[in-house]
């Protein structure tokens, strides 16, 4: 054999070589049996450490959820994190009742045994067809212990003029896959955005314009909306190639003829009982990550008629009322935090009915402090505009410190807070008037939990 053709056979047994190594993984050749068990050891430690964190992510969406008020927001929850799971839900038909006692006691001495946002209702859903869904919900508050504190206690605070029983939600709702239609009373696609710091208990919700002019807010569409259609729409990103987020939610809804609310009532002069709104809209959008950032942006608008407005100057409407809102949440396991700033139009009222235009700013947040023990922090800022005379010096300002302890959650839990208040009335002379601090004790049960 010639040397050329042995050095031909030796190259080509070495490119057989070389192929046949880049058939088999380097880990194979270079791993030894103990290296190959550690191996597998390893990857099974990354499969198991990342099914335990998407547990951990799972449970805490769950607290979230159900620390909304708003029962199709849970749905709606429900819908994008375990599509499966509810669309396998059973049909359902249940009673429940939340009772929420508090003491709450101020700096000047009055005290007060009250409900806290009590209440009893009635949730039925039935799936008529795969992912499609009739459903609705009948629910009252009431307000017993208000009225039994009142004789225990005369000398007491109180909230004279509440009703002991009265209506929070009854609202009708089709669900389909990519969405709510909703009528009745039912949570405003303005509150989708209030919500988000909408936490505290037996206090809060001062600043962001949901519950307006003594109301729950359901005249304007901003809280518990009266006699509403609304439409809450999904949209999904992947379809845009966002794979970072979830369903986007954009929310409408109407109202007509709803009486504009006030706590004023001056016979023949500025009584604005008997007026009411024109139409009403409001809107809202969301924007989620997957990692539990939130976005959102609401807007209502509720139309004066242009016969009532000079009536209606003598209590300080002068336009239609407006209420702006943005806001932005962010959780994770040990932690939640959110704000929202807010812009009003003729939509918020001092003590004395007056209505103004104004600012305001609301903030809560929690953290977990150890097991089933949460800190509890937050800020009510709401101010009328420079040019709001008819408003005098009212603002309203205050910080709460809190602890809590949960059961079960937001569903059961001991809480107690302190309401830090350097508020001022319409008429006061400064704005540095030293108002009551309100310390509260106070006990949610709801059951089934």
């Amino acid at each position: 054999m010639s040397r050329s053709s042995h050095l031909q056979k030796i190259k080509a047994a070495s490119a057989t070589l070389v192929w046949l190594i880049t058939l088999v993984p380097a880990s194979v050749i270079a791993q030894t049996p103990a290296e190959k068990d550690a191996t597998e050891a390893a990857e099974l430690e990354d499969a198991e450490a990342a099914v335990i964190e998407e547990s951990v992510k799972e449970q805490t969406r769950e607290r979230e959820t159900g620390a909304e008020e708003d029962p199709i927001a849970q749905r709606q929850a429900s819908k994008v994190d375990t599509p499966v799971e509810h669309v396998t839900k059973p049909n359902e038909f249940e009673a429940y009742t939340s009772l929420r006692v508090q003491y709450r006691e101020g700096s000047d001495g009055n005290s007060q045994l009250d409900d806290g946002g009590s209440r009893v209702g009635a949730d039925g859903n039935w799936q008529f067809r795969p992912s499609y869904w009739l459903g609705g919900r009948a629910e009252v508050g009431f307000n017993v212990l208000n009225s039994l504190d009142s004789i225990i206690n005369p000398g007491a605070s109180s909230s004279d003029g509440d009703d002991e029983v009265f209506l929070r939600l009854l609202y009708a709702a089709i669900e389909t896959p990519k969405g709510f239609a909703i009528l009745g009373k039912a949570w405003s696609t303005y509150y989708n955005v209030a919500g988000f710091t909408d936490r505290f208990q037996g206090t809060g919700g001062s600043a962001s314009g949901a519950f307006n002019a003594g109301t729950d807010g359901g005249p304007s569409g901003t809280g518990r909306a009266d006699e509403v259609l609304q439409t809450r729409i999904q949209i999904d990103p992947s379809r845009y190639h966002a794979k970072r987020l979830k369903p986007f939610t954009l929310n409408v809804q109407f109202q007509n003829n709803q009486e504009i609310p006030s706590v004023l009532a001056v016979e023949d002069n500025g009584d604005v009982q008997g007026f009411n709104y024109g139409y009403a809209a409001g809107l809202s959008a969301l924007l989620q990550t997957r990692d539990n950032f939130n976005l959102g942006i609401a807007y209502n608008h509720a139309d004066i008629k242009e016969e009532d407005q000079q009536a209606l100057e003598q209590v300080g409407i002068d336009g239609d009322a407006k209420a702006l809102l943005l806001g932005a949440k962010w959780f994770s396991e040990n932690w939640y935090l959110a704000s929202n700033f807010s812009w009003m139009w003729n939509h918020m009222t001092t003590a004395d009915g007056i209505y103004f235009d104004g600012n305001g700013w609301e903030t809560y947040g929690q953290y977990n402090l150890y097991k089933r023990w949460w800190a509890i922090a937050g800020w009510n800022y709401l101010k009328p505009n420079d040019n709001q005379l008819q408003a005098g010096n009212f603002q309203i300002k205050y910080g709460v410190l809190g602890l809590r302890y949960s059961f079960k959650q937001f569903k059961q839990m001991l809480y107690a807070n302190i309401r830090f208040d350097s508020s001022t009335a319409a008429d006061a002379e400064t704005t540095d008037i030293d108002f009551s601090n309100i310390y509260t004790i106070g006990i949610r049960w709801d059951y089934p939990r």
